[in-house]
């Protein structure tokens, strides 16, 4: 009897984790989202053109985007901050053909976004976007 109250227990607590895990994913994706063209790696150092939405719950808000390369190795970063852009905008990534292969790049980003309670200090919060992919191949 104490077994399968045990058992019934801990399905619930399972099923319970993986509701909050699938809406936390799906919170992530309400808040925006990343995206870049497929193309070619040229010769040299070059800029990538990327492209940002977010969706934050309050205007004061910073996304930070990240750029792995084929191999899951970091290349570049970039910041964007309420004070000075739009919440739909465009980003460069500048990287040389040297230091990494062609094929799946991913642009990770994290938004954070602040607010004041009445009576409190600001408050910030996160979240990840989900990851965009493109591919960069040899002319």
């Amino acid at each position: 009897m104490l077994r399968t109250a045990t058992l019934a227990l801990l399905t619930s607590i399972m099923a319970g984790l993986l509701v909050a895990t699938g809406s936390a994913a799906a919170q992530a994706r309400s808040y925006g989202h990343t995206g870049a063209p497929d193309g070619v790696l040229r010769a040299g150092c070059h800029r990538y053109r990327y492209h940002y939405v977010v969706k934050p719950p309050t205007g004061d808000w910073i996304l930070e985007t990240f750029l792995l390369g084929p191999h899951h190795r970091r290349l570049a970063s970039n910041a964007f901050s309420s004070d000075s852009e739009s919440t739909r905008g465009h980003g460069r990534f500048q990287f040389c053909r040297y230091s990494t292969t062609p094929g799946r790049f991913t642009i990770k980003a994290k938004l954070t976004w602040y607010t004041t309670p009445i009576l409190g200090a600001q408050k910030e919060h996160h979240a990840w976007l989900d990851p965009s992919h493109f591919r960069l191949h040899r002319p």
